[in-house]
């Protein structure tokens, strides 16, 4: 999945809470990497089964939801 840059630190949380909270509550794993060749985007891999990664993808929308309203 991937992300705009400016979203790393909102999914991130301060030490590391809102990732953490995602993997808990949708029981993926979830890693962020720095994208190859788009400078302005991270990637976030998602395994897990499809109920996990979809689960993990929403809660990841939320985040971009509640930083664009404020």
């Amino acid at each position: 999945m991937q992300v705009p840059l400016s979203y790393a630190e909102d999914i991130i949380g301060v030490a590391g809470s809102n990732i953490a909270y995602i993997r808990r509550t949708s029981r993926a794993i979830l890693s962020i990497q720095e994208s190859r060749g788009l400078p302005d985007e991270i990637t976030v891999e998602i395994k897990g089964t499809g109920a996990q990664v979809q689960m993990a993808q929403q809660l990841i929308q939320v985040v971009f939801f509640n930083n664009e309203t404020g």
